[in-house]
């Protein structure tokens, strides 16, 4: 089966797409997670909204369906997906970093990140 037959029929299919309608490369630039981003989420294993939100996009690139974050931490993973505009469930059996996220979800989703992030390597979404 094809990457576009999959898309035809469960609305996903692989890491194909990125925003600009593009497919991905072998690598996916990515940066540090921005200061202003570890400020919102203590978490130790904090990812960047900017790369987050290029893998969310890419795992639901028609914007149908439901993602899962079984490990949510810090929240980034449900923040990017709400600022992309796709449905995310997170589950966090550990109440400090769920309580986190629940504060810094909003705050993360609210970020834009691109041509305004500390250093600038992909300009995403504006």
């Amino acid at each position: 089966m094809k990457v576009s037959d999959c898309l035809r029929e469960h609305g996903t299919g692989g890491l194909r797409r990125k925003p600009d309608g593009g497919p991905f490369g072998d690598v996916i630039r990515s940066e540090r997670t921005p200061r202003r981003e570890r400020g919102i989420s203590n978490h130790p294993s904090l990812k960047s909204q900017s790369l987050l939100r290029q893998l969310v996009h890419a795992a639901l690139p028609l914007g149908e369906g439901v993602l899962a974050d079984p490990f949510m931490g810090s929240g980034s993973t449900v923040a990017a997906a709400e600022a992309v505009g796709v449905r995310c469930i997170g589950v966090e059996r550990h109440p400090e970093y769920y309580e986190s996220a629940l504060a810094a979800i909003p705050m993360m989703s609210a970020l834009k990140v691109g041509t305004e992030r500390e250093d600038p390597v992909l300009p995403l979404w504006e």
